[in-house]
């Protein structure tokens, strides 16, 4: 059974941080000599997956500073104050400390002193669930002016499995951790109002979740920092059946065909995935942005990013 909700909010602005540094995925795979240790091309990633660089944040940089630095464009972009924000909502995975929430240091940096700030984290679709929460709170009346946030510090985890990966020789163990090895540091904001008019801005939400699966990719394992850990060809597969049982629900509900879709904004973590999705929603590729190739897999930040591209 799926959640629907109808939307009752609007995108008003976007925000976005992209550190300077690019780090080629070839270099990576270099990290560690996997032609040699793993009989894998240094250039996999981009053949495998159409991931052909990521970027990473300089070592002294926080998940709040970026969340910060992406939180101040989308105020500038939208005319407003720090000041008439009513809500803060940080999604990321990655966070300053376990206490205080990261949103409340996104707060003080941004001078929000009238927000209630709060964080919750549902790995990479965190900023979507962010998104729907902070559309039942305008739904209410309590938040006019809504910003959801996120700081993704991913090369961090990249790192971890270069440090496994350079003191094993097993393939599987390759496989495993390489999901980790494409995620990128990125910051991303969203600023939420009302509606203006009913035809405009989020029309409805639809979520389900499968706790019966979510052993596929585990990161933090017993509260640790240690690599993220992948079972890709069984992530991939899921990701197909459910993504487009739900994707026909929701356009049923909506009423809606694929001709009607201008855009298709979605989780990006390899070109099998794309191709999935447009193959389901009888699209075009053409009409699917495309940061993976130049950022990588940007975790939460994914979607508002490729929302203000």
């Amino acid at each position: 059974m799926y959640m629907y909700t109808q939307g009752h909010s609007r995108l008003i602005s976007t925000g976005v941080y992209l550190p300077e540094e690019r780090v080629r995925m070839r270099d990576i795979m270099q990290q560690f000599d996997s032609e040699n240790r793993f009989g894998i091309p240094a250039n996999w990633f981009e053949k495998a997956m159409g991931i052909c660089e990521r970027r990473v944040a300089p070592a002294d940089t926080l998940p709040s500073d970026m969340a910060t630095c992406a939180a101040k464009e989308a105020l500038d972009l939208a005319g407003l104050t720090a000041t008439e924000l009513d809500a803060i909502i940080y999604t990321g995975l990655a966070r300053d400390h376990l206490e205080p929430a990261t949103a409340h240091i996104v707060q003080r940096k941004l001078g929000a002193e009238n927000a209630v700030a709060f964080d919750i984290t549902n790995a990479c679709h965190g900023f979507m669930n962010g998104v729907h929460l902070m559309d039942a709170l305008i739904a209410t009346g309590q938040v006019r002016r809504g910003l959801v946030v996120t700081g993704e510090q991913g090369s961090r985890m990249g790192q971890l499995a270069i440090e496994e990966l350079r003191v094993t020789t097993s393939r599987e163990t390759f496989t495993k951790l390489a999901a980790g090895l494409t995620l990128g540091d990125a910051g991303a904001a969203l600023i939420m109002g009302p509606k203006i008019d009913p035809d405009t801005g989020f029309m409805g939400f639809m979520l389900q979740s499968y706790g019966e699966i979510s052993g596929l990719c585990v990161y933090g394992r017993h509260g640790q920092e240690n690599a993220m850990c992948t079972d890709m060809p069984t992530l991939v597969m899921h990701n197909e059946r459910l993504h487009s049982a739900m994707f026909r629900e929701f356009m049923n509900r909506l009423g809606w065909l694929s001709r009607d879709i201008a855009r298709f904004i979605h989780h990006q973590v390899g070109i099998r995935i794309f191709r999935q999705h447009a193959s389901y929603a009888g699209i075009s590729l053409d009409i699917m942005p495309n940061t993976l190739t130049r950022f990588g897999n940007m975790i939460t930040a994914n979607i508002p990013i490729n929302l203000y591209n």
